[in-house]
Formats: C-alpha cells, sequence, structure tokens
C-alpha cells in the first residue's frame, strides 16, 4: 500500500503537469512572444522557487486541514488520491482543463465519509477550500478586467514600437506567474508527498522535507512534457484569441490572485484564476470576440468536477473495503 500510495501521489503529479502547466503555458505561448520550450524551462525554474519565495502554508492546509489521514490510514489516503487522479484524467480527456484542487479534496471527503471516518472531516478547512476555489475566479476576472482597462489606457499613448518593446516584460509576468503557481497548486502535490513521509516515518509533526518538494517538481515536469500541450491549446486559442500586450494583464492578475492567496494559505486554482483573467481580459477588450460556448463548457465541467471526485473517492472505498474483507 505504501508503494501504491507513493505512485498515485507521482501520478497526481504528472498530471498536474498535464493540467495545470498546460493553462499556464497557454498565455505564454499562445500571444507568440515565448517559444515552447523556453516556456517550459520558465516554468520548471519558476515552480522550484515558489515555495521558498511564498512559503508552504497551502501545503499544510491540504494535508491537514481537510482530512486526519494521521487516523483514518494509508488505505484511505490512497483512495481520496486516485478519486482525484481518475476525475482529472477524465477532465483531461475532455480536453477541458479543470481543478486539481476541487478533484482533491471531493476525493477526500468522498473517501472519508464512506470509509466510517466522516468525523475526521474538517468542514472549516472543506469551506475554506470551496471559498478559495471560487473566490479566485471571480477576483482573477475582476482583477484582468481593471488591469487590461488601465493597461490600454496607457498603452493608448505610447508609441508603436514602445508598445512592441513592452511585450518583453511579458517574461517578467510569466516567471512571476510560475513562482505563485508553485506555491499554491503545486504545494498540494507537496502538502501529500510531505504527509506520505509522515506516515512512512510514523511522524505526527509536519513538515516539508525537501523530497517533498523535489519529487513532485520532477514528476509536474514529466507532466507538462508529456501532455501540458493539449489544454494549452484549448485555453490559449478557444476563449480569446491572446495578443502580447493581453498576456501582460492576463498573466498579472492571476499571478497577482494566486500568490496573495498562497500567503494566506487558501488553496486556490490557477487553472481557474487563469482562465477567469483570460475571461475578464476578453470581456474588458471585446465581449463579442469571447467564446462564450468554450466558457459554458469549462464551467460546467467545473461545477461537476466535486461531485464527480466525491462519487469516484465513494465507489473506490467501497470496493476496497469489500477486496480487503474478501481477502
Amino acid at each position: 500500500m505504501t508503494v501504491v500510495l507513493f505512485m498515485l501521489i507521482a501520478l497526481l503529479a504528472i498530471i498536474s503537469g498535464f493540467n495545470g502547466g498546460g493553462n499556464l503555458m497557454a498565455t505564454f505561448v499562445a500571444s507568440g512572444t515565448m517559444s515552447r520550450t523556453m516556456a517550459v524551462l520558465l516554468l520548471f525554474v519558476s515552480l522550484g522557487i515558489g515555495p521558498l519565495v511564498f512559503g508552504t502554508a497551502v501545503s499544510h492546509t491540504i494535508a491537514i486541514a481537510v482530512v486526519n489521514f494521521h487516523r483514518t490510514g494509508h488505505v484511505v489516503f490512497a483512495v481520496a488520491v486516485f478519486a482525484a487522479v481518475m476525475t482529472v484524467i477524465l477532465t483531461w480527456w475532455l480536453r477541458v482543463p479543470t481543478s486539481t484542487t476541487i478533484a482533491l479534496g471531493g476525493g477526500m471527503v468522498g473517501a472519508a465519509i464512506l470509509s466510517g471516518h466522516s468525523a475526521l472531516i474538517h468542514w472549516d478547512g472543506v469551506v475554506k477550500l470551496l471559498a478559495g476555489l471560487f473566490g479566485s475566479l471571480v477576483v482573477g476576472f475582476a482583477v484582468a478586467y481593471g488591469l487590461t482597462v488601465l493597461f490600454w489606457a496607457v498603452l493608448s499613448r505610447l508609441s508603436r514600437n514602445i508598445v512592441n518593446r513592452l511585450a518583453g516584460a511579458q517574461y517578467v509576468t510569466a516567471f512571476w506567474q510560475g513562482l505563485a503557481y508553485g506555491a499554491n497548486d503545486q504545494e498540494k502535490i507537496i502538502g501529500l508527498m510531505a504527509l506520505f513521509f509522515m506516515l512512512f516515518y510514523h511522524q505526527t509533526h509536519y513538515a516539508v522535507l525537501w523530497p517533498a518538494i523535489l519529487l513532485p517538481l520532477l514528476f509536474w515536469g514529466l507532466g507538462v512534457v508529456v501532455g501540458g500541450w493539449r489544454i494549452a491549446k484549448t485555453v490559449g486559442g478557444k476563449i480569446y484569441r491572446l495578443r502580447p500586450t493581453n498576456s501582460l494583464s492576463t498573466q498579472a492578475a492571476a499571478a497577482l490572485t494566486v500568490s496573495l492567496a498562497a500567503l494566506w494559505g487558501l488553496p486556490v486554482s490557477t487553472t481557474e484564476t487563469t482562465d477567469g483573467a483570460l475571461l475578464g481580459m476578453g470581456s474588458a477588450l471585446n465581449p463579442y470576440k469571447v467564446r462564450w460556448p468554450v466558457v459554458r463548457k469549462i464551467l460546467v465541467v467545473w461545477v461537476l468536477t466535486m461531485p464527480t471526485a466525491l462519487a469516484i473517492g465513494s465507489v473506490s472505498m467501497i470496493f476496497t473495503t469489500l477486496l480487503r474483507r474478501w481477502a
């Protein structure tokens, strides 16, 4: 079970590279400012530095504040991660980005309830999780809308040559967005890995060891290389056509929202924040050019992610319990 649990966490990190990495690459590459290879390298470096800059408060929330896995044991923990993995694979197959955080939260709650450990669920932590997730979408939209209006008010007074030079600032906002992702979305996997080491070494005090940071980063990078581009094409080209100057406001809005949430220990979704920022930017420039059918499809998947993960976690827990009894 220890080996299975480690493999599931590694697989979730790889899938997060598919999903979250694809969302980040979408705003980096679709505008034409940087190459695909440069985007991957920039992301890998910034993600590794993110937890060092903003701390590991989010990892503590995921590992400790939702379900007490110290008392549920390895099996319930493994089923929760399995449910998250299956949920995100399903949405990746549909080519629609979703929130790994929502999938993970649903899997945790479903596994805990069906294993008879509902008393070990910290419902205030679940509320904190949901508030951060849905709040990130709204804040990402609002900040991107305001920044886009401000940027274009300034850019309209500058010459074309100066505007073209400002496109290079996308490297700064892209790096910042990577830092924010590393301190928030990536820390959910870091929290799972840290919890794995705690259970393995029978420790009771939460601590993030360096392997808990390095291993998820390596697995995440593998996921970006293997499947991130599939999601990037959906987000980058089908919600709103990106230009270098548009990417600046989108990336800055998403990075600001996610990094502030990381400092407060709120697990938010960079997927939702980035997509909300894209929607806010597009609405500020020309709402008629926003591809609303794609937006509706993404929103439906987000709404269904939590109950889907909860159902998969519940069914998996029942099946696992029956297998253990028959064994």
